[in-house]
């Protein structure tokens, strides 16, 4: 149903609309016909209560042909006010729409709907979010009105770009075509299970980029970190091993690579997501990194020998699970023994351990057991930075 607004709020009036389910017992021809008369007066009602509408979000779970039809008429009366359209659940824009004004556009795009995209001019727009399925999503529906080979994003200091498949990353590749992409004021970038084009990335990544976050392979990661990070505050990577098996024997490489790089970058922040602890640390060389979480059970004794080469860490999160009876005991052993097996304190700057549990097991019953007084006595010793131990079901 329609969302009303108090009248005290029209002076900045916005509009969600939500899947109207009554229209669905009504079939065949009739139903075609219905839902262009009804989508019409609807469209019409509401431009009549709410003429200066400049921000439209729209949430929708199955769109239906007269949903789809209410939102083409109201793009099309709103496109030259709008400066916000959110359609998270992606609606069938209408190609005519143009939006000269638009500073925030949120868009999926799903495949299996055949959607027309709109033509948006890319002036105006301050953020972008398209998240997408294996559909190759092109850069051509921001090129109206431009009789050049480059898109300008002449005022966007946000993107996010998201492949909705994380299986199946390699289709999600965005790319540009024979446009130029200029980017002279983006700041932050956000890029999720996708693939860009070497070309793409150094046009996203030559100004004066402020904040990089990614997620997905640690091959595409490595590709993206090829470009200057000079400019960068922040760094924030996300690797999902149990994806990609077949990157087991280059990951310390690889992410070696990376964290040599990060030199001058404020916060350098890494979240490892893997189902089973399966390569060796021995060979790390992370100088730079500042923020690790690792969401993986790693034994406390091959965490411990792997630090050192993490000389700038700050912040370490660790998933606590263990299976069987054993493995508890051996970590309690080693956390009560600290001081026995190290002869002086590390030259650790970690000040917070954060702990979460993992596969419905509460980490606050497994920290009772392996966070006695004692051990927190010596993991305070042997990292003498450290402040706060915290933890979370």
């Amino acid at each position: 149903m329609f969302h009303d607004l108090p009248d005290d709020k029209i002076t900045k009036p916005f509009i969600k609309l939500y899947e109207l389910e009554y229209m669905d017992a009504v079939s065949g021809n009739d139903a075609q016909n219905l839902c262009h008369v009804a989508s019409k007066a609807a469209a019409s009602t509401l431009i009549n209560k709410y003429p200066n509408v400049s921000s439209i979000n729209v949430m929708v779970l199955n769109p239906n042909e007269y949903f789809q039809k209410l939102i083409a008429d109201l793009a099309i009366v709103y496109d030259k006010q709008l400066t916000k359209l959110v359609c998270k659940i992606p609606p069938m824009l209408p190609y005519t729409l143009t939006a000269p004004n638009l500073v925030e556009l949120d868009l999926r795009l799903e495949s299996s709907l055949h959607q027309s995209l709109p033509t948006i001019f890319p002036q105006s727009l301050q953020r972008i979010h398209i998240s997408f399925d294996d559909v190759q999503f092109s850069w051509d529906m921001f090129c109206i009105g431009n009789e050049s080979k480059a898109i300008v994003f002449n005022s966007l200091v946000d993107l996010s770009i998201t492949g909705m498949d994380q299986f199946s990353v390699t289709g999600n590749v965005v790319h540009a075509n024979d446009l130029d992409l200029v980017f002279p004021k983006l700041e932050r970038l956000h890029l999720e299970n996708i693939i860009l084009t070497r070309k793409d990335a150094q046009a996203m990544m030559s100004h004066g980029l402020k904040r990089l976050s990614y997620e997905g392979s640690i091959i595409t990661a490595s590709q993206l970190c090829k470009q200057p990070l000079r400019n960068l505050d922040t760094l924030n990577l996300v690797w999902v091993e149990e994806e990609y098996p077949e990157e087991t024997d280059d990951f310390i490489p690889l992410a070696n690579e990376i964290f040599n790089k990060t030199d001058g970058i404020e916060h350098v922040r890494c979240e490892i997501r893997a189902t089973y602890y399966y390569w060796s640390m021995v060979g790390i060389d992370w100088p730079y990194l500042t923020h690790l979480s690792l969401n993986f059970a790693i034994p406390f004794k091959k965490l411990f020998d792997m630090l050192p080469k993490v000389p700038n860490l700050v912040f370490l999160k660790l998933v606590i699970y263990y299976h069987y009876a054993n493995e508890i005991n051996e970590v309690r052993e080693f956390l009560t023994s600290i001081q026995e097996r190290y002869p002086e304190p590390s030259s650790s700057k970690i000040e917070t351990l954060y702990l979460t549990g993992k596969f419905n097991q509460p980490c606050s019953y497994l920290c009772r057991q392996l966070l006695s007084g004692r051990a927190v006595e010596n993991l305070k010793w042997y990292w003498p930075q450290l402040k706060d131990i915290k933890f979370q079901d």
